[in-house]
């Protein structure tokens, strides 16, 4: 890579990330400047070229020099980046109270990356290990195993459908209100555990699912954003996994993440019986390239 394009990464890129990566290569002066821009993003509208100067204990040049070295243009362009990538992290964080807005020429990879990594810090946060591995213990003692979600939360539901029936764990999953998916529901009693997925207003078919389960004795999980959601205030037990509304399709990562961590508790507490199960699946004649 030329050294103009490895000088304009982080005006293209994440200029936090950069000062991170390339710290202990930066002169002492310039190792002044990235520590005060690390610790203190927030102040990037207020702070002129002459006030980081002085609170880095550096000169104004060295400052706008520093700022081009970075591959931006000046000094106004690498603030513009620092407020851009603290407001990016309190959009995030806050539930949704603050909105993200990507402008037309942003770097969308770049920030939906950094979107979903903050996705993802935000859905760990929310949950305690205790109630996690209550869940799964209800999943692993339940004779059957409903999972249930509609629209885009049934994209969710067919990766845990998948990972789940090559366990080989006795599951029926309901991604719609079909006839079909009633007579699916009418199975469930109190040997059964509900996991439902379901985000913002929630389909009224999935909340009816859910009060079905209980009144049969169903145990019910679900996978929600938060305490205030329609599945949360239902179900005996939920995660919550943080979601990115600013987009026409919203980040899925913390839902997924949920997904496969429920995935990957269920086979290492029977990590023996499971890899039986796989083995059997190879040794069939009809055995995918995949197993």
């Amino acid at each position: 890579m030329s050294a103009a394009r490895k000088k304009g990464r982080a005006a293209n890129g994440s200029l936090l990330r950069a000062l991170k990566e390339n710290f202990e290569s930066f002169s002492r002066s310039r190792k002044a400047i990235a520590r005060y821009l690390i610790d203190h993003l927030d102040e990037a509208p207020v702070l002129s070229t002459q006030e980081l100067a002085r609170r880095s204990g550096t000169t104004s040049s060295t400052v706008v020099r520093f700022a081009q070295h970075l591959g931006f243009s000046g000094f106004t362009e690498m603030m513009k980046a620092a407020w851009g990538e603290h407001r990016l992290a309190v959009a995030v964080k806050d539930d949704g109270e603050r909105q993200l807005h990507l402008p037309v020429d942003d770097d969308f990879s770049g920030r939906a990356v950094r979107t979903d990594i903050l996705i993802l810090e935000k859905t760990m946060q929310s949950n305690e290990l205790d109630a996690f591995l209550d869940i799964v213990e209800l999943l692993e003692r339940a004779d059957t195993i409903f999972l249930a979600g509609l629209f885009e939360a049934a994209m969710v539901v067919d990766y845990l459908r998948y990972y789940l029936t090559i366990m080989g764990l006795p599951l029926t999953a309901i991604t719609n209100n079909s006839e079909e998916a009633v007579a699916a529901a009418a199975e469930m009693d109190e040997n059964s555990a509900l996991l439902a997925v379901g985000f913002g207003t929630a389909h009224q078919f999935l909340l009816r699912l859910i009060k079905a389960a209980r009144d049969r004795g169903a145990t019910t999980v679900g996978i929600s954003e938060n305490t205030l959601s329609e599945v949360a205030k239902l179900v005996d037990l939920n995660l919550f996994c943080h979601r990115d509304t600013t987009s026409f399709a919203p980040s899925l990562v913390g839902a997924f993440s949920l997904a496969n961590a429920i995935i990957s508790a269920l086979y290492t507490r029977n990590k023996l019986h499971y890899d039986a199960q796989l083995a059997r699946l190879r040794s069939l004649p009809l055995a995918s390239d995949w197993l």
